[in-house]
């Protein structure tokens, strides 16, 4: 399958569909400073353009979106920025490193989120930034809680991994194949699990378990990474990157830019009616559960700030210029804000 790099810059972002009011954290103002002070502690931020991109993002305002009600604001922006910094490494960095590098880095990373909370000592400033988010993530929760995170975080790096393998025959890449791996690398799964700990407050685990929780989960992950996949168009098509819902859809509709995007919008519409269509499917399931009232909140609280994730995604996606601002590279190239922390 042949794709083309000639996404047009005057093509219009379509309005995408939110039944879900925004709400923002009382601790919003301010965040973005805090976060940069915590990245600049640990290394993670050198040059002068890592640093603009880094804070022009609103990372921190991003969480005050997207995570409104947590007790623990902060730690959430930490995660989150950190994640990031670890997606482009692996992504646009990727012309500096080796399949072999990728490797090596994610399971360096990995060994710092031990289930048993007994870590090797940090080695660089990307390792001692995840230690320092695991130690103070991982005690107050279950050792399930644990264990789910630690599957979704590999789950997502080893994603970012698969995308620079060989590509596979043209009829081998069909709509469920891409838009399984699609949520897998979107790391929706992990920024939720993130709720519970941000909020120290589990979801129980009887309902984690069941398909009908995880439909909730599936139809907001997908409404969440198909609002990137429209938002983040330019900038993905600059680097070369085409594994993304858009481009994906113009090959196979055989339509242009605008034609994929809206059929875009209107697949993250189906989503979001999808999760409330699941929200009401699990709440319909109660009664089969041996819980109590205060359990049950907590099912009840999980599923309203995955509608609040949905809405404030969308809602920074609008406002920040990490994808509307393009740096221009050559195709694949490394754009300047990408360092390198594995040393």
């Amino acid at each position: 399958m042949t794709i083309t790099h000639d996404f047009p810059a005057v093509t219009q972002i379509p309005a995408l569909w939110c039944p879900i009011d925004l709400r923002l954290h009382p601790e919003a103002e301010g965040a973005d400073d805090r976060l940069f002070t915590w990245a600049r502690k640990f290394d993670l931020i050198r040059s002068d353009a890592a640093a603009d991109r880094f804070y022009q993002a609103g990372y921190g305002y991003f969480c005050a979106a997207t995570y409104p009600r947590a007790q623990r604001l902060d730690l959430m922006s930490e995660w989150n920025a950190y994640n990031w910094i670890l997606d482009d490494l692996l992504d646009e960095g990727h012309k500096d490193a080796t399949h072999e590098d990728r490797i090596r880095i994610c399971r360096e990373v990995l060994a710092q989120m031990p289930v048993n909370l007994r870590a090797p000592r940090p080695t660089s400033p990307l390792t001692a930034a995840v230690a320092d988010l695991w130690e103070r993530s991982a005690p107050p929760m279950s050792v399930a809680w644990r264990k789910r995170y630690v599957a979704h975080y590999a789950d997502w790096v080893g994603q970012s991994m698969l995308q620079h393998l060989p590509s596979e025959p043209e009829d081998a890449a069909s709509l469920y194949t891409h838009l399984r791996r699609r949520r897998i690398h979107s790391g929706c799964e992990l920024s939720f699990d993130l709720i519970e700990t941000g909020n120290l407050s589990e979801v129980p685990e009887e309902v984690t378990q069941v398909d009908a929780y995880e439909a909730v989960r599936a139809s907001a992950s997908d409404a969440i990474c198909w609002t990137n996949d429209v938002y983040s168009i330019r900038k993905e098509t600059a680097r070369g990157d085409h594994d993304h819902l858009v481009p994906f859809l113009r090959e196979r509709q055989e339509t242009d830019w605008d034609g994929a995007l809206d059929a875009a919008a209107g697949m993250i519409e189906t989503a979001t009616r999808d999760y409330q269509s699941a929200c009401r499917d699990l709440r319909a399931l109660r009664p089969l559960f041996t819980m109590s009232d205060e359990e049950w909140s907590r099912v009840e609280d999980s599923m309203s700030d995955l509608g609040l994730w949905i809405a404030g995604s969308l809602h920074w996606h609008r406002w920040s210029p990490r994808y509307s601002v393009v740096e221009t590279t050559p195709d694949g190239s490394t754009p300047s804000y990408i360092e390198w922390h594995v040393a």
